[in-house]
């Protein structure tokens, strides 16, 4: 039987994308979708070197994504910035963006989220044209509509006044102070470290490991991490995970329909079952 809250992208069939209407795109995939029932879609994509997502809007829904590796160029609403491995890209609904990659060698790597269309059709998506020479060449001088945002430059929360979570390094990347509705967050957890048992009661929650290894648990389920897996944990489901490996378990997430952990009626509530651990 499949699992309710976990996927791993290896394990997701790419999408079979039409190249024209600008999804120049090698590989795109969807973990969580309104084919496990969900109204937001989680996506996965690689663009190889000199791959494309030519101009583009979803007129009925958000986009968030975030850069896992590689580097590139990107637009939003007429602007263009440069983009690379750490940063949260925040698209209003409605507005023109794209991305390019112009390496030689290494593909872009990209989570993101169409937050409230269950499939790219719900999306409104609209294909707008060409990326041109001039659009990639510049200037790059940041965006007047939406929001950019590297990981690196957010400092560490500070978890100490939460159950729990002493010690762990946790960044709170977009949300409240950037005027969105929802939030986005990396943890850092080195090996023994873990987020206890918790729940968002008022936030649906989906995140990507992105390196180490570990173990989480969602509702009854349970399941080891490594790269690429892929969680999905319902608004007021309690839910935990552990690192358990050499290598830091770092993860990508999101709380949607929420722009803080307060917002998101954050509770917590206990240790790890021990039956779990």
């Amino acid at each position: 039987m499949a699992s309710k809250h976990f996927t791993h992208i290896k394990d997701v069939t790419p999408e079979n994308m039409d190249a024209g209407d600008g999804w120049l795109i090698t590989e795109f995939r969807l973990p969580f979708s309104d084919r496990q029932g969900l109204g937001t879609t989680m996506f996965h994509a690689q663009f190889n070197p000199g791959a494309v997502h030519k101009k583009h809007k979803h007129e009925n829904c958000e986009e968030i994504y975030y850069i896992i590796s590689g580097q590139g160029i990107a637009g939003a609403g007429g602007a263009t910035e440069e983009i690379g491995a750490g940063h949260f890209h925040y698209v209003p609904a409605d507005t023109e963006h794209w991305l390019a990659n112009e390496s030689d060698d290494e593909p872009i790597i990209v989570v993101g989220w169409y937050l409230g269309a269950g499939n790219v059709a719900a999306t409104g998506y609209v294909y707008m044209g060409d990326v041109t020479e001039a659009d990639l060449k510049g200037p790059h001088n940041g965006y007047d509509v939406g929001s950019l945002m590297n990981v690196a430059d957010v400092a560490p929360s500070d978890m100490s006044g939460i159950e729990g979570w002493s010690g762990t390094e946790f960044r709170a990347c977009l949300g409240a102070a950037q005027g969105i509705g929802h939030s986005t967050w990396q943890p850092v957890l080195t090996d023994g470290q873990a987020l206890k048992t918790h729940r968002h009661n008022n936030a649906d929650e989906f995140y990507l490991v992105v390196s180490g290894t570990g173990r989480a648990g969602v509702g009854d389920e349970v399941a080891d991490l490594s790269v690429g897996s892929c969680v999905h944990v319902p608004a007021g489901t309690p839910h935990w995970f552990a690192s358990i490996g050499a290598d830091p378990l770092v993860t990508i997430g999101l709380h949607e329909g929420a722009n803080s952990l307060d917002a998101g009626g954050f509770e917590a509530l206990g240790d790890i079952p021990v039956a779990a651990e």
